[in-house]
C-alpha cells in the first residue's frame, strides 16, 4: 500500500476518535447526573441527532474502546461494551489536557 493511502488511514482513524470525544463531551455537558453510562449506541444517536453524522456503530465501538482505555474506564459487565464516565472525572480530565496543550504551545 502507498504510504499516502496508509496516511489517510490514519487521518479517519483520528477523525473518528475526534468525533467519540465530540459525543461524549456533548452528553457529559447534558447529562443531569453526576454519572454517564457510555455506549457505541448512545454515542451513534449522539452523532446522528446532533451532528448529522452516520457512522457504523461496530467502529465507534472500537474507538470508545481506545478512548476509554486511554482514560482508564471501568468496563461494566453487559454483552454490549458499556463504560462508565463521572462528569469530575471527565472535567478532571480536560483540564490536565488544556494545560498540556497550553505548554506545548508555550515551547513552540
Amino acid at each position: 500500500m502507498p504510504p499516502q493511502k496508509k496516511a489517510n488511514r490514519k487521518k479517519k482513524g483520528d477523525n473518528l476518535l475526534d468525533w467519540v470525544k465530540k459525543s461524549v463531551a456533548l452528553l457529559v455537558h447534558k447529562s443531569l447526573s453526576e454519572t454517564i453510562i457510555l455506549s457505541s449506541y448512545k454515542l451513534d444517536t449522539v452523532l446522528k441527532e446532533h451532528y448529522g453524522v452516520n457512522l457504523k456503530v461496530d467502529r465507534i465501538g472500537r474507538a470508545l474502546s481506545k478512548y476509554a482505555k486511554k482514560r482508564n474506564l471501568k468496563r461494566l459487565s453487559t454483552r454490549i461494551p458499556k463504560y462508565k464516565l463521572t462528569k469530575t472525572e471527565y472535567l478532571n480530565e480536560e483540564k490536565k489536557d488544556s494545560r498540556e496543550k497550553d505548554y506545548t504551545n508555550s515551547m513552540s
